[in-house]
């Protein structure tokens, strides 16, 4: 099976959770955004399980050509990408929920990640 499918199948799933999670579960990722900083060790872990994480995905797939491969790619760059942030300059993550918070950003990603978990999905299992 080509990596993109396995990825897709595995990506959309817990993307769509996460974005369905957004709105029935506003206050607790309103809550996790603003506590994350709070925890030293906890950004540090996150960081570098992402930045591991990211860093594995990057290897078994960096494809560009199409958009379903791209999107699979973005989310890997993503991952090390945030992982690296917070292993890195945590005082960024620190005011990121702020950022996040003042311009209301939950229900945006939300849907966002609704989105792109049922596209991928479609992707992953048709």
């Amino acid at each position: 099976m080509n990596t993109t499918i396995i990825l897709a199948q595995i990506w959309g799933p817990v993307i769509l959770a996460m974005g369905i999670g957004c709105f029935v579960s506003r206050s607790f990722y309103s809550r996790l955004y603003r506590e994350i900083g709070k925890e030293s060790l906890s950004v540090l872990a996150f960081g570098i399980m992402t930045m591991a994480a990211g860093i594995a995905q990057v290897l078994a797939h960096n494809v560009w050509d199409t958009f379903s491969q791209s999107l699979i790619t973005l989310l890997g760059w993503t991952l090390l990408l945030k992982g690296a942030f917070f292993t890195v300059a945590p005082r960024v993550v620190d005011m990121a929920p702020l950022w996040e918070m003042k311009h209301r950003l939950v229900p945006f990603a939300g849907v966002i990640y609704i989105l792109a978990g049922m596209y991928l999905i479609w992707i992953g299992y048709h």
